[in-house]
C-alpha cells in the first residue's frame, strides 16, 4: 500500500473512533436491545435452521438427516393440506378485515361529534386487545347449540328450526374462522385506516364540495388515493402474517374440524412440541419463514412499497 493509501486509511479510522467515542453512549443503550434479538429471535432461528437438517432424538445424539426431513414435509398429505389450510383461511381472513376496516374507518369519519367517534373506535378497537382465550370463548359459546346464534335463528324460524353445531361443522370451520379472525383484528385495520383519514387536509373536501361533488365522490376521488401509503402498509403487515395463525386455531378448534382448519403453524406446535419430531417441526418452520418472506417481497414489489403514492 502506498504512503498516501494508508495516510487515507489512518484517517478514515481516526473518523471511525471518534464516532465511537462520540456517540457512545447511544451505542451502549442500543447494546440490550441487541442482546435481546441475539439471544430470542436470531439464535433460536439459527437453530432452528441447523435442526431442520438433523434427526433430533429424545434419547441419544441427533444425527445428521440432509434433506430428508424437507422430503417428509413435501410428501406429507398431512403438510399439504395445512398449508393449503394455512393460505385459505389467511386470505379471506385478510381480505375480509381488510374491507370491514376500510369501511368502519370511512363510517367513523363521517360521525362530526368527536366523542361519539371516540367511542364506536373504542368498542371496535378492544377485541384487538383481547387475547383468542378470551375472544375464542367468546365465539364458541355463542355459536354452541344453546347459543346467541341458534337462539335467534329459532326466533326467527320458529320450533320447526333444528339447532346447529356450528363449532363441529366442516362445512363452516373455515368461514368460521375467517369471520372470527376478521372480526377481532378489523379494530386494529381501522385505527390504521382512520390516522391517515383524519390528516387529509380539509381544504381538498371544501374544494370539491365548491365544485359539486357528492360526499361519495368526494370519498372516491380524495379519500382513497389520499390513504394509498396506508393501504400498502396494511397490504404488507397482513401478507406478512398470512402464514402466521396459531392462536385462534388452537383454541377454536376441535377433532371434528381439525382437518379444515389445521395450520401450518399448529401442526408444526403438535409435531415439535407434543410428538418431538424435531427435524421435520422445524423443516416446516423454516418452510413458513421463506415462504413468508417470498410473499412479503413479491407484494412489496407488485403493489410498488417503497414509492411514496
Amino acid at each position: 500500500m502506498t504512503p498516501a493509501g494508508k495516510t487515507r486509511r489512518r484517517n478514515r479510522t481516526g473518523k471511525l473512533w471518534r464516532r465511537v467515542k462520540r456517540y457512545r453512549f447511544i451505542y451502549l443503550m442500543t447494546l440490550p436491545v441487541l442482546a435481546y434479538f441475539l439471544v430470542f429471535s436470531y439464535y433460536p432461528m439459527a437453530l432452528g435452521i441447523y435442526n431442520s437438517f438433523r434427526e433430533v432424538k429424545l434419547l441419544g445424539a441427533a444425527s445428521f438427516a440432509g434433506l430428508n426431513n424437507y422430503r417428509t414435509i413435501f410428501s406429507s398429505p398431512v403438510y399439504i393440506q395445512a398449508f393449503v389450510n394455512t393460505v385459505a383461511v389467511g386470505s379471506g381472513k385478510f381480505l375480509l378485515q381488510f374491507i370491514w376496516g376500510l369501511l368502519l374507518a370511512v363510517l367513523l369519519n363521517e360521525v362530526h361529534r368527536k366523542a361519539v367517534r371516540s367511542a364506536f373506535q373504542t368498542v371496535s378497537y378492544v377485541p384487538y386487545l383481547l387475547s383468542w382465550s378470551v375472544v375464542g370463548s367468546i365465539w364458541i359459546t355463542l355459536l354452541s347449540p344453546s347459543g346467541l346464534v341458534n337462539g335467534l335463528a329459532q326466533l326467527f324460524q320458529g320450533d320447526s328450526y333444528r339447532k346447529i353445531v356450528f363449532m363441529s361443522e366442516r362445512s363452516h370451520a373455515r368461514a368460521i374462522m375467517i369471520f372470527t379472525g376478521a372480526w377481532k383484528d378489523s379494530g386494529y385495520t381501522a385505527a390504521l385506516f382512520l390516522a391517515a383519514i383524519i390528516s387529509i387536509n380539509p381544504v381538498l373536501y371544501e374544494a370539491a364540495s365548491i365544485d359539486g361533488a357528492t360526499r361519495l365522490q368526494q370519498i372516491r376521488h380524495i379519500l382513497i388515493p389520499s390513504i394509498r401509503p396506508t393501504v400498502k402498509v396494511v397490504v404488507v403487515l397482513g401478507m406478512m402474517g398470512l402464514l402466521r395463525n396459531f392462536d385462534q386455531i388452537f383454541v377454536m378448534a376441535n377433532s371434528s374440524i381439525l382437518d379444515k382448519v389445521r395450520n401450518l403453524l399448529y401442526l408444526i406446535y403438535n409435531e415439535g412440541i407434543v410428538q418431538f419430531r424435531i427435524g421435520p417441526a422445524s423443516a416446516a418452520a423454516c418452510v413458513v419463514l421463506l415462504a413468508t418472506m417470498a410473499i412479503s417481497f413479491t407484494v412489496r414489489h407488485l403493489i410498488r412499497y417503497d414509492q411514496l403514492s
